[in-house]
């Protein structure tokens, strides 16, 4: 082999390497400021948390319920729920199906999972399929627009499973 090629070789693969670090390292970025955020937040119950993750222009759909809301309305729900000193956190987990990103921009589709204890202690389960766009603000991803729906009560642990979980990002990204 010709030392030109050898420097070729070397060079697409320092590139392909480079590449490959680099997606990495944005969803990595998109899925702790998003979905790690989000995650401690409803483990947690810190409002503060929830609320900073969220622009201060974003939209919020619920499908099943039929409503549109601005994020000043929908932030005030989740403050007077989880100002209550009875309520028990109900952790949330994510999967996705559909990553499409660009500079600024990123559009996820996913399920959704949330862990309840009831007055039993007896863990129930609550799953929804949702899309989100999440917009980078101040070197932050930051939801813009939230939808979800249980799809007419379509949406369990099946599905949950199907989809993939946050860290095989190959496998959801579309690109």
């Amino acid at each position: 082999m010709s030392k030109i090629k050898t420097i070729f070789i070397i060079i697409i693969s320092s590139m392909i390497h480079t590449i490959t670090a680099q997606n990495k390292s944005i969803h990595a970025k998109i899925n702790t400021d998003m979905y790690e955020n989000f995650s401690k937040a409803y483990k947690t119950l810190d409002f503060d948390l929830f609320a900073s993750i969220h622009s201060k222009d974003m939209i919020r759909i619920s499908g099943d319920g039929g409503q549109i809301k601005d994020v000043k309305t929908y932030l005030k729900r989740y403050q007077k729920r989880w100002s209550d000193s009875n309520r028990k956190p109900s952790p949330i987990d994510f999967r996705l199906f559909e990553r499409v990103y660009s500079d600024s921009l990123v559009s996820d589709r996913g399920i959704y999972r949330v862990t309840y204890s009831d007055d039993k202690n007896q863990t129930k389960y609550s799953y929804g399929q949702f899309h989100v766009v999440l917009r980078l603000e101040n070197g932050l991803w930051k939801i813009l627009l939230d939808y979800d729906s249980n799809e007419n009560k379509s949406i369990n642990k099946e599905r949950y499973e199907l989809a993939f979980p946050l860290s095989e990002y190959k496998k959801y990204w579309k690109h």
